[in-house]
């Protein structure tokens, strides 16, 4: 029997295109959820299907111990953008922040103390879970978790000392409700993360791969980071993760990690494709078009339940002044997929392949469901 951790919203999907995606009775849908974000260029994008297929009957996996040429050829791709950095391969975004630690850990070894942002979310295993800082994800597992202090944004820079071992930011906190860093406090904490010498991560797991705009937003909110973690939408969807840590940082102490899949053959095959994408097609500049004509669109709803509006290209926030969880499930009910960002928050994610068309139906069936909510 499946575990039903993620509990369940009733449908059962079967196929998708594009931004559409349809349930086993047929059903359409508007899908701005994508797979909390990982499925960031759509469903079943031709580029990434072909690249999938001709994967497919090649070796799958080999192991990290092999030179793999799909391997190198993504990384290659991926320092066109980030040239001045090392690149792990793992298969979430979890792994890749546990992947960050113990790289600060070998490169500042007589350090200890990790600082990090009040409602800063960083994943659910055991080092990600520590960096967390909502209660309702860390409770049961206190006793496992490692001591991490968690500051307001302007609190945090004085708080960064000779011993800080690591600072972790996201330059925009998706999970914990699609709140941009204020760029003049990104450069205070990267100014004195130089100071002192502590190891400053972007956690871009969820604002990354061009979903913001950028491969990396970080320097959009006045971030220098030493470690950048990349995640949704690397490789379309399939599992994967991202470490990446400037060069003159040491690299891992050879068996003090590793991953059975992690950059695989058939994932990195994809993340290449992916990487062209962007490039070619380029999905950044359009996100950050596309998501500003949505916020624009949003902002013209006129109802007292809609608070603000926040974010940046495909990542958008609805601040409201009611529970996120009603609203989510009309919306569903009308055809249109969303998440929360907290209790609050309604949270869009839509894939670089959206157009017009469909920030407009989306906009329209919010607007329809407020108004029967207000």
């Amino acid at each position: 029997m499946e575990s039903q951790i993620y509990g369940n919203r009733g449908l059962t999907l079967t196929r998708g295109s594009g931004t559409e995606i349809y349930d086993k009775d047929g059903n359409r849908y508007l899908d701005f959820f994508m797979g909390h974000g990982a499925a960031l260029f759509g469903h079943n994008h031709p580029a990434l299907v072909k690249a999938l297929k001709d994967a497919s009957e090649r070796p799958w996996t080999i192991g990290g111990g092999f030179e793999s040429e799909e391997r190198k050829k993504a990384c290659e791709a991926l320092s066109f953008f980030l040239p001045d950095y090392r690149i792990y391969w793992a298969n979430s975004g979890a792994e890749a922040i546990e992947s960050a630690l113990k790289i600060c850990a070998l490169n500042r070894p007589k350090r200890s103390k990790v600082l990090a942002l009040r409602r800063g979310f960083h994943g659910r295993t055991l080092g990600a879970l520590s960096l967390t800082f909502n209660p309702k994800y860390r409770s049961n597992f206190t006793s496992f978790l490692f001591n991490v202090e968690h500051y307001a944004p302007q609190d945090l820079p004085p708080k960064i000392d000779e011993d800080t071992l690591a600072v972790f930011v996201e330059p925009i906190q998706g999970e914990g409700g699609v709140y941009p860093l204020d760029a003049s406090l990104g450069e205070a904490i990267s100014e004195q993360c130089r100071k002192t010498k502590a190891l400053l991560v972007a956690d871009e797991i969820q604002t990354g791969f061009g979903r913001c705009g950028e491969i990396s937003i970080s320097s959009t909110y006045g971030l220098n980071p030493d470690i950048i973690c990349l995640s949704k939408g690397v490789a379309g969807g399939l599992p994967v993760g991202l470490t990446l840590w400037r060069k003159e940082l040491s690299d891992f102490v050879p068996q003090s990690h590793g991953s059975t899949a992690g950059g695989n053959p058939l994932v990195c095959s994809v993340a290449f494709a992916a990487i062209q994408l962007l490039k070619e097609e380029k999905y950044p500049k359009q996100a950050s078009e596309k998501g500003e004509y949505f916020r624009f669109l949003l902002s013209s709803i006129k109802n007292p339940l809609i608070e603000e509006i926040r974010g940046q290209g495909l990542l958008v926030g609805v601040q409201l002044r009611c529970k996120a969880s009603s609203i989510i499930k009309d919306l569903q009910s009308k055809g249109l997929l969303a998440l929360p960002a907290g209790p609050t928050v309604l949270r869009f994610m839509p894939p670089f392949v959206a157009e017009k068309e469909h920030f407009e139906e989306a906009t329209s069936i919010l607007e329809e469901v407020l108004a029967n909510h207000a």
